[in-house]
């Protein structure tokens, strides 16, 4: 193996172990899955990360699982949401299986979405068998192999979601499990 690879493979395995402490495997509880957040969390999130809401999506672009490349500046004129995971996370199921729901409901109203896999060791068979396991629908997937779209987004937990509005700003930001009703009233409120 090159150095440059191994450094590749560390880095990869270093960025699932920072997502992994600062998300996934939270309490399990029911408010954790339906939304119950704690504002002050939320608002400090959308502080920290260099896509804060209010700013302007970043040119970022990254390849699908379809093989499309999916570019931010491209969807300008859309809401766009991005909800970040992992294929072994099971706090990330819930809201997984919220956007599945709501993804068929407001995609022919103007809402692009892509899920994307924050580690670089998943595979399409793992995004596969998590989708299964947790009774999600067909989605919009990308798998961030270097990291380099989640890291430019400042995103630094799993669970973590950035909405933008048809003027390319950041309009919704967080960083914890997020219930169907809260996502629902972010779409609404961007439409």
């Amino acid at each position: 193996m090159t150095a440059a690879k191994k450094w590749v493979s560390a880095a990869a395995v270093l960025l699932a172990a920072v997502l992994a402490a600062g998300a996934c495997g939270g309490s399990g509880t029911d408010e954790a899955a339906t939304g119950g957040q704690d504002e002050a969390v939320r608002e400090t999130t959308a502080a920290a990360g260099s896509t804060a809401t209010g700013r302007e999506a970043p040119n970022l672009s990254i390849k699908t699982l379809d093989g499309e490349e999916f570019n931010l500046k491209d969807k300008r004129g859309e809401v766009v949401a991005l909800y970040f995971m992992a294929g072994w996370c099971g706090s990330c199921i819930p809201e997984a299986r919220a956007w599945s729901e709501l993804y068929p409901e407001y995609r022919d109203k103007g809402l692009e979405l892509l899920v994307v896999s924050a580690d670089p060791n998943d595979t399409p068979q793992t995004i596969e068998r998590f989708r299964r396991a947790g009774g999600i629908r067909e989605l919009p997937w990308a798998i961030d192999e270097t990291g380099g779209f989640t890291r430019s987004l400042g995103v630094r937990a799993l669970d973590s979601t950035i909405v933008f509005g048809k003027d390319g700003e950041v309009v919704y930001r967080d960083a914890v499990p997020t219930g169907r009703q809260t996502l629902e009233q972010e779409i609404e409120e961007a439409l």
